[in-house]
């Protein structure tokens, strides 16, 4: 059985409430990846995959800026369901192995804001990869967004048998100072969520939750994952 955190609900206040000028100066987010790349590193585990992920609610009066906004990036994929319309651009960084996307979710039901979402990913953490990533998100951020956008950062690393993913599990939340706010735990999944200072571009949610951690312990697939705020792929 997949597990998903149970914390789902909580997305709905990630939208922000206005939109103000764009380009404001905010914390950068690859400074957060890369302080949990070198947290994960340190306990022996590989990176996997990580993703850095930036969202902000659109006023309806503001699609068609953006629409052309989006036209002038590439190739928009268009994909129309009952419940929204999407609109999306990719664009594959083959050099540094980077996946840049960005899409723009229009609900059906006008009650609803339209939503933009860029993502960039990837499954190695480099000083040119750092690099890479920093100037994309710091070139979106001014583009695309406001002060209000909120930024996700999620990492995922795999490790062997060799290494105790109990003691793994507790030195990550040690090295990055958590102070844990809930747990779950079942026979494979370890499930934590928390606050730590050392962790800056995110913002607090409920509770000043700013961080997840998840570890699924066993079989020769064990895992370990971490999201600011919260994680934002199946672990």
């Amino acid at each position: 059985m997949k597990h998903y955190l149970g914390l789902i609900v909580i997305i709905i206040m990630l939208v922000g409430n206005s939109l103000e000028s764009r380009g404001a100066v905010t914390a950068d987010v690859t400074e957060d990846v890369n302080r949990m790349y070198d947290v994960l590193d340190s306990e022996g585990t590989e990176l996997l995959s990580f993703e850095i992920t930036i969202r902000e609610a659109i006023s309806r009066d503001d699609i068609k800026e953006r629409m052309m906004e989006l036209e002038s990036t590439g190739t928009i994929v268009k994909e129309k369901t009952e419940k929204a319309t999407k609109f999306l651009v990719h664009t594959p960084h083959k050099q540094n192995a980077i996946a840049e996307r960005i899409l723009l979710v229009v609900p059906t039901d006008k009650a609803y804001q339209a939503e933009l979402i860029y993502t960039v990913s990837g499954s190695e953490w480099t000083e040119n990869v750092q690099q890479s990533v920093q100037d994309l998100t710091a070139a979106a951020e001014s583009r695309f967004f406001t002060y209000n956008a909120t930024k996700f950062a999620c990492l995922k690393a795999g490790f062997g048998d060799k290494i105790s993913g109990g003691i793994l599990f507790q030195n990550v939340m040690e090295k990055l100072d958590v102070q844990p706010l809930t747990n779950m735990q079942d026979n494979v999944y370890t499930t934590t969520t928390g606050y730590t200072t050392q962790l800056k571009a995110s913002r607090s949610l409920a509770d000043n939750m700013n961080i997840q951690l998840a570890l699924h312990d066993g079989n020769g697939q064990s895992t370990v994952t971490v999201g600011t705020p919260i994680i934002t792929t199946e672990y």
